[in-house]
C-alpha cells in the first residue's frame, strides 16, 4: 500500500465496507433505527483508530528497548576497556598522562550514556509504551465481541459503543505523550526510512484489523 507519510495518520481516507453490508449486519438487531449505518461507521472507525495507536506505541516501545539494549552493550564494552589489564596495555603504550587522558575519557562517555539511559530510555517508560499497545488490543477486541453479538439490540450496542469511545479517549489522554507516527510533518522532505517502515507497518494493521471486522461482519449474516 502505498502512503503519504507527511500526512497525519487518519481514518478520513478510511475504505469503508457497502452500506449494504452495514444493513444487512444491522438488520439482525432487534431495534430497528435509522441510525444502523452510523453505528457500523463509528464501529469501524473505532477499531482503525485502535489499531493506529496500538501499532504506534507498540513501535516505539520497542525501538526504545532495543536502543536501550545498544547502550547497555556499549557501556559494558567501556567498562571492560576500564578493567585493570586493559588499563596496563594503554599504560606500557601511551605512558601515564595517556592513561589518565583514556581513563577521564571511558569516564566521560560511560556517565553519559548511563545519564541517556536513564533519562530517555527506562524501564517503566518502555513497559508503560508496551502495556499501552496492549491496552489498544483489548480494546479492539471488544468491538470484535460486540460485532458478533447477535442477542444485543441497537440500544444496547450504542450504549456499549459509548463506553468503548469513553475507554479509548482515556487511553489517548494516558498515553499521547509517546505517540511519534501522528505529530505531523510540515516538511516536503521524505521521511527518514526507519519512520517509512512504521507508518506503513501502522497503516497496514489498520487495514488489516478494518478487514476482520468486515469479516465477523459477513459471519453474521443471515444464511440464504
Amino acid at each position: 500500500m502505498i502512503i503519504d507519510a507527511n500526512k497525519r495518520l487518519d481514518t478520513d481516507g478510511l475504505k469503508t465496507a457497502p452500506a449494504g453490508q452495514a444493513r444487512r449486519w444491522a438488520s439482525q438487531r432487534k431495534g430497528k433505527n435509522l441510525m444502523n449505518d452510523d453505528l457500523f461507521y463509528e464501529l469501524e472507525r473505532l477499531t482503525a483508530n485502535a489499531a493506529l495507536r496500538r501499532e504506534d506505541l507498540l513501535l516505539s516501545g520497542l525501538r526504545k528497548s532495543r536502543r536501550r539494549k545498544a547502550l547497555n552493550i556499549a557501556a559494558g564494552i567501556l567498562a571492560l576497556l576500564s578493567a585493570g589489564a586493559i588499563t596496563t596495555v594503554i599504560a606500557d603504550i601511551f605512558g601515564n598522562k595517556g592513561l589518565q587522558l583514556a581513563a577521564a575519557i571511558v569516564a566521560g562517555v560511560s556517565g553519559a550514556i548511563s545519564l541517556v539511559i536513564t533519562a530517555y530510555f527506562s524501564d517503566d517508560e518502555i513497559l508503560s509504551m508496551l502495556n499501552g499497545s496492549s491496552k489498544y488490543l483489548a480494546l479492539r477486541e471488544s468491538v470484535y465481541r460486540l460485532v458478533i453479538n447477535p442477542r444485543i439490540t441497537d440500544e444496547e450496542c450504542f450504549d456499549v459503543l459509548s463506553e468503548l469511545q469513553a475507554e479509548y479517549s482515556k487511553l489517548d489522554e494516558t498515553f499521547s505523550r509517546y505517540f511519534s507516527l501522528n505529530s505531523g510533518r510540515s516538511s516536503k522532505r521524505p521521511p527518514p526510512v526507519g519512520r517509512w517502515r512504521d507508518l506503513s507497518r501502522a497503516h497496514n494493521a489498520m487495514d488489516n484489523d478494518v478487514e476482520e471486522l468486515h469479516r465477523k461482519m459477513r459471519q453474521e449474516e443471515p444464511k440464504e
